[in-house]
């Protein structure tokens, strides 16, 4: 059973997507909603680096968010 997507949290995950994308020297296509790196595409080399840039930048995306989740819970719980 699926939830609905929240649009505006898939916006600020695009966002996200963008900016780690940017900092890591990836493209962010919001087309096709894929990181693309700098080798052509469309060829093997391009493809095998398209999927590299891609685990890099979701690798990077989590460890942002979980060290996100930590701050909120550290501020929830500091006085108790």
């Amino acid at each position: 059973m699926n939830k609905p997507i929240n649009q505006n949290a898939k916006k600020a995950l695009n966002m996200l997507k963008m900016e780690i994308a940017n900092e890591q020297g990836f493209n962010y296509n919001p087309v096709s909603d894929k990181i693309e790196s700098n080798a052509p595409q469309n060829t093997l080399e391009g493809i095998s680096k398209n999927i590299l840039a891609g685990e890099l930048v979701g690798g990077a995306m989590t460890k942002s968010l979980v060290t996100k989740g930590e701050e909120i819970l550290l501020n929830m719980y500091k006085d108790k």
